[in-house]
């Protein structure tokens, strides 16, 4: 086994806020609906009417919840009663019972939360009484096995923390820095503290992706150069300077040996030519170089506000974190670093799950 199979195998052992449809999933506890083996006819007829009320009530619990089941949400529902009470034309059904609510692990079974919720529906119709009583259970009515399981969550999250940092050094050791960032950013930003840790981290990683995407820029370009030249060299050796000239207008500058190379095609081809065709194509030249060179004075002055805008974040951070009192934390904390950062580096890891589904497994990651 090789070492990137060794590294994502090891993932496979904690979970990873990952596979999420939008930045908003993003570094929030994910809490799906699945329904178990075992559950009553009344629970399999409001299927859908449970998964619509179990996913709003996990999102106004502060959790995400699409198709991810790793952490999910079990419900069951138990009718204890169903009484008869005689009404004008129609009888009035009185269903009362239970919804047992159970919050777990899928892959170690672990159970964060379990409760149980008395509801109590009228209908004319026993089906719609149930339905009714259901329907009729609010969010403060259920808040209480949510809040037990994200605690515990945040818990089993943070006795991993140093297992999910090691493992973003890891990606971007090897080079994959959106894998690195997907990681970080899977950490709750419930855990205020460490949440911050890991977008700082991820910024750092960030600057790494845009080195990289540069260097391979580079490289990109010097192998384009390669071609012009070798092209330019092909054209002048059957006498073809105009057609040299041509290919050679496409040429960006380059390194010092690419750079020699280009001015001697130039020359040659410029020799052969007549004085008026090689003012055209001077003119030509100069007027594609000015471009070239206002858009590389443009890049590096691009680069240079890049790397001082980090630089000042960095310096900014670190001085509120000197005179920012431990309860005024979590009330700046999205402050300290710029939310277009954040939804960048949430965009990366949302961009990396979605082109990479063979090596995401809901929330754990594979190789």
């Amino acid at each position: 086994m090789n070492k990137k199979h060794c590294i994502l195998s090891f993932l496979l052992s904690f979970p990873c806020l990952m596979f999420s449809q939008t930045i908003d999933d993003m570094s929030k506890i994910v809490i799906g609906v699945d329904f178990q083996d075992g559950i009553s006819e009344e629970t399999v007829k409001l299927k859908q009417q449970l998964e619509d009320k179990l996913v709003h009530f996990a999102t106004q619990a502060g959790c995400s919840s699409f198709d991810n089941k790793a952490f999910f949400i079990s419900p069951n529902i138990v009718v204890n009663t169903v009484d008869v009470a005689e009404g004008g034309m129609k009888n009035v059904y009185i269903a009362k019972g239970e919804l047992y609510l159970t919050i777990q692990d899928r892959n170690t079974g672990t159970v964060f939360s379990s409760r149980s919720y008395p509801f109590n529906g009228t209908a004319t119709k026993r089906e719609l009484a149930v339905k009714n009583g259901i329907l009729g259970i609010k969010f403060e009515n259920v808040s209480s096995v949510f809040s037990e399981a994200k605690s515990k969550i945040l818990n089993f999250y943070q006795s991993r923390i140093n297992m999910i940092f090691t493992r973003a050094n890891t990606f971007a050791a090897d080079g994959d820095y959106d894998g690195a960032i997907a990681c970080l950013m899977m950490i709750p930003e419930d855990l205020t503290d460490l949440h911050e840790q890991a977008l700082m981290k991820a910024q750092d990683i960030f600057a790494m992706r845009d080195e990289s995407i540069r260097q391979q820029m580079i490289a990109e370009q010097k192998s384009y150069n390669d071609s012009i030249l070798t092209a330019a060299n092909s054209y002048l050796a059957m006498h073809q300077p105009d057609a040299a000239l041509g290919v050679l207008s496409a040429y960006a500058p380059g390194d010092s040996q690419q750079d020699a190379l280009y001015r001697s095609y130039v020359s040659r081809a410029e020799s052969i030519v007549s004085a008026e065709e090689r003012e055209v194509k001077r003119k030509e030249e100069r007027a594609y170089q000015d471009e070239r060179r206002r858009e590389d004075r443009a890049y590096r002055e691009f680069s240079r506000q890049a790397a001082h805008n980090r630089d000042m974040d960095r310096q900014n951070m670190a001085l509120r974190r000197q005179v920012v009192s431990a309860s005024e934390r979590v009330a700046h904390h999205r402050l300290r670093v710029d939310q277009q950062k954040v939804n960048a580096l949430k965009q990366v890891a949302c961009d990396y799950i979605r082109n990479n589904p063979n090596r995401v497994d809901y929330i754990r990651v594979k190789f």
